[in-house]
């Protein structure tokens, strides 16, 4: 068997890695029909320069499409490598002598637990790593490119709003801080100008930055609270600039690593707990949703009875399909961290005793 397994082994990898390489390709090409504009926007850059800003863009989203695809296209590579032992006639002997054909999975299955692990170290290390990059859009390349700031919190409840962020260059303009008390509730406000983040330091350096604070209350309740002004220099926000874009991004909680996403969760209040509370699920879920994938795949192939492996295919396309489904709709739910949290587990609870029984039962 060692031979066969071999030829299984080498059959599927080398269908992944294809796999991964047109999904690639489809990926990036389609992003680029789409958006060219946006990379050319800059009418300044010359071709070549609009080429690397490309380059630069896509290579650090390469990590986020892998996170991606890596699941579906593993079980596309176990049902084509299946597919071809059908289709070659190469089940007949190992059924003429004895062999079980779940045992022709194994070394399937022995390759997914190192893919697996390699997706698992790109979500966890890789990705969180250059989460600021992937964060970006497609025009965020160039240097004259700013965003505005809405309502970022930092690790200490300051909210940040700003009319202008420029990340390769590290400055804010218009900033206005609502700094909470030891309850979290807005306490002061700070204003500047503008402001400079000191990589070093960790801090931002104010221009012409003042703390209003409400002193004692005095004469008539009507004439309210006096309010007070103190020069400020530089205020300690938590976050850097790469931070701050990547916390405005829609996607911001699936970048994280689970380390991050417990630490966040940390936070009392949070205002989008239960989001990444089902992001961090989520990634518990997903290795067990892979290998679900491929035992719902495979033993359509896997049949001691003559098969077209068209209608074979077809009929894995459209299992998996309802399965692929069910796990997008979950994953949807976004109401109750404890009705999410549910949601997400719905799918590995329902297809995974499926796939066991849907794989024991290949009549061999």
């Amino acid at each position: 068997m060692k031979t066969i397994d071999r030829y299984i082994t080498r059959t599927f990898l080398g269908s992944y890695v294809l796999l991964l390489l047109v999904g690639f390709g489809l990926y990036v090409f389609s992003d680029v029909l789409v958006n060219l504009d946006e990379f050319t926007k800059d009418r300044a850059l010359s071709t070549r320069d609009v080429l690397l800003n490309m380059v630069d863009y896509y290579a650090f989203n390469l990590p986020l499409y892998y996170r991606q695809l890596g699941g579906v296209m593993m079980a596309f590579a176990a049902g084509f490598t299946c597919a071809l032992l059908l289709k070659n006639n190469e089940l007949t002997p190992l059924v003429a002598a004895g062999v079980p054909l779940q045992r022709l999975a194994v070394p399937i299955l022995g390759c997914s637990v190192v893919l697996v692990a390699a997706w698992l170290v790109n979500s966890e290390f890789i990705v969180p790593g250059c989460a600021h990059k992937i964060a970006r859009q497609h025009d965020d390349l160039s240097d004259i490119r700013s965003v505005d700031v809405q309502c970022v919190r930092d690790d200490r409840h300051a909210i940040l709003v700003a009319q202008e962020l420029q990340t390769r260059k590290g400055t804010l303009r218009g900033v206005y801080i609502v700094e909470p008390d030891d309850n979290g509730a807005p306490k002061n406000l700070i204003r500047a100008d503008a402001a400079r983040y000191d990589p070093d330091r960790k801090t931002w350096l104010l221009d012409r930055g003042a703390r209003e604070v409400m002193g004692p209350a005095f004469g008539s309740a009507e004439l309210g609270r006096p309010i007070q002004w103190e020069a400020l220099a530089e205020y300690p926000f938590t976050l850097s600039p790469e931070q701050i874009l990547l916390r405005q991004s829609a996607q911001w909680a699936d970048l994280m690593s689970i380390r991050q996403m417990n630490a966040l969760l940390q936070t009392s209040n949070l205002p989008n707990l239960p989001a990444v509370a089902k992001a961090r699920d989520v990634r518990f879920t997903q290795p067990l949703m892979m290998w679900i994938l491929i035992l719902l795949a495979v033993p359509f192939f896997l049949t001691r009875e003559p098969e077209n492996p068209l209608v074979a295919g077809g009929k894995a396309l459209l299992l998996t399909g309802v399965c692929f489904i069910c796990v997008f709709l979950c994953h949807s739910v976004s109401s109750d961290i404890y009705v999410a949290r549910l949601a997400v587990a719905l799918p590995v609870l329902v297809f995974g005793p499926v796939a066991v029984l849907h794989f024991a039962n290949a009549k061999t």
